[in-house]
């Protein structure tokens, strides 16, 4: 790519599914960007299987939600057994406002190869072979030393680099990032198998026992992803009869296993960079944090880092927004990903449970959550990640910044399209309004406002979004990750205060003059 395009401007070394969502991000919006990593994709096993509905969102915004919904399989309700007896559940397609009211499972070999394919034809492509060796920054760029697929150094210079580079990143170390934290007790086992009988349905399960717990989680095709926590006494490798012997002690019925795809035994562990960013590199995914596989959040909490660092570096280094937006993705990555983290953890812990109050405790809450579907209403949101929020949560109604708005970015009839490349100003009239005036204040915001796609809700606000809009006209500024920035109050009397309103709140981000028709306001 370098030879074609001259010389990236960002260094993204590892071709990962975040590192690839992310340098799509930089691909669609004019960035040259180059992609390394040290070794060809040549393991069928599948890791990462569960792809959740905002991570669906945003795939959908990158342009390949469709097609790994085709390529995956559906699931929409996680089930949850304790002693071989079903305590409690939780539907996921009873989420209102998502664009995707359901998860998939895929192979993570299946994700990379449908996010290559899309990188490609955006212009990209992924130096295999390479290897980040380690790196040097100034004030102003970044030199990095790799060594190619003959072993010979080179040194680069780049804008940025970013490390996503997995657990073990060479970039973390190389800038002088922290990784604390600690390494799990409990040992994991997994298997992608054929359940003999079994038919793979819309349903996962988790089975809580004493001795330990188990998941069944369809991957389609009569294929099960097959975890289970491995007895601290065992010290052999997880074969046919291991996995066998633990599903005749901790799932009910009986269920043997047909073909092995393949089957390991790993340690999980709890881990946060210090910082995401330190001066022009940045950490995502697995370079930056890790977290127990509880809940199934790593890949993930990962792709939403390359899409929150995506859109404000290309942003930068278009010259759209000023550079003081990067310094956001850490603070608000970073306690984003705790809140995720501390989930997966409290999941991992209660499933281990196992005195016999514990247990009991637990399937009681199991039990009467799901009766009441508060389990629902407080964990399907959160597993889902619809609930990802930036910056503090005000305990009082209506829209809060920081808030996932309940939009999408393909063109749709029934409600308004948010922009990818630039924020969107939603227009909302309020409850009551004089038509022709409200008419006649969104020309003129379309016409002066420039920057930003404006677009007038109207009528047309999804049923989720419309409970929390206030009675009064509001501007709305929604970021290009559909996350809400700031509400504008609007006086549809007085227009040209409400287009110099809504011209200072995008300009706190934008870079150089605002322009409208009638005035210039350098920011």
């Amino acid at each position: 790519m370098a030879e074609e395009y001259g010389q990236p401007r960002v260094l993204v070394v590892g071709a990962g599914p975040v590192g690839m969502v992310l340098a799509c991000e930089l691909l669609r919006h004019g960035v040259q960007v180059e992609v390394i990593s040290n070794a060809r994709r040549e393991s069928p096993h599948s890791r990462a299987t569960i792809l959740w509905p905002r991570i669906l969102e945003l795939l959908d915004r990158v342009g390949v939600g469709e097609k790994l919904v085709a390529a995956g399989h559906y699931f929409d309700q996680m089930n949850y057994y304790s002693n071989k007896k079903m305590v409690g559940l939780v539907r996921f397609d009873r989420l209102r406002g998502v664009g995707y009211p359901f998860a998939i499972t895929i192979p993570q070999w299946r994700t990379e190869a449908i996010l290559e394919e899309h990188l490609a034809t955006l212009g990209g492509t992924i130096r295999y072979d390479h290897t980040f060796v380690d790196g040097t920054q100034t004030a102003d760029a970044v030199q990095c030393r790799l060594h190619g697929p003959d072993g010979e150094p080179t040194v680069r210079s780049y804008d940025y680099v970013v490390g996503a580079d997995g657990y073990n990143s060479t970039v973390r170390p190389a800038f002088g990032f922290e990784f604390a934290g600690r390494t799990m007790r409990t040992r994991l086992a997994i298997t992608d198998a054929e359940l003999v009988g079994e038919t793979t349905s819309s349903e996962a399960a988790y089975y809580l026992t004493r001795t330990g717990n188990m998941v069944l989680a369809p991957l389609g095709g009569g294929i099960f992803r097959v975890g289970a926590s491995v007895p601290d006494r065992y010290r052999g490798e997880p074969d046919r009869e291991f996995f066998e012997q633990l599903l005749r002690e901790r799932v009910p019925g009986e269920r043997r296993l047909g073909e092995m795809k393949f089957s390991g035994i790993f340690t999980a562990h709890v881990r946060s960079a210090s910082s995401y960013r330190r001066g022009r590199v940045f950490l995502v995914g697995d370079a930056a944090h890790a977290m127990s596989p509880s809940g199934a959040q790593g890949v993930n909490t990962g792709i939403q880092d390359a899409v929150n660092l995506g859109w404000k570096l290309a942003g930068v280094l278009r010259g759209d927004y000023r550079p003081g937006v990067l310094a956001s993705y850490d603070r608000e990555r970073r306690p984003a990903v705790e809140t995720v983290a501390g989930l997966s953890t409290r999941l991992a812990r209660i499933g281990l449970y196992t005195k016999p109050h514990q247990i009991l405790g637990r399937d009681v809450l199991y039990r009467l959550g799901s009766a009441t579907q508060v389990l629902e209403r407080v964990l399907a949101p959160r597993l889902a990640q619809i609930d990802t929020h930036y910056g503090p949560r005000p305990k009082r109604r209506g829209v809060v910044p920081g808030e996932r708005l309940p939009l999408g970015w393909r063109a749709s009839a029934a409600a308004p399209v948010l922009a990818v490349d630039r924020f969107t100003v939603l227009l909302w009239p309020g409850l009551e309004y004089q038509y022709d005036r409200w008419v006649r204040l969104v020309e003129r915001l379309r016409t002066e406002i420039d920057r930003a796609a404006v677009t007038d809700l109207g009528g047309r606000p999804p049923g989720p979004l419309l409970a929390k809009l206030g009675p009064a006209p509001a501007a709305l500024l929604v970021r290009p990750d559909g996350h809400l920035d700031t509400v504008v109050d609007l006086d549809d009397r007085r227009p040209e205060a409400a287009v110099h309103a809504v011209e200072r709140a995008l300009g706190s981000h934008l870079a150089g003059p605002v322009r409208t028709a009638d005035t210039l306001v350098t920011t």
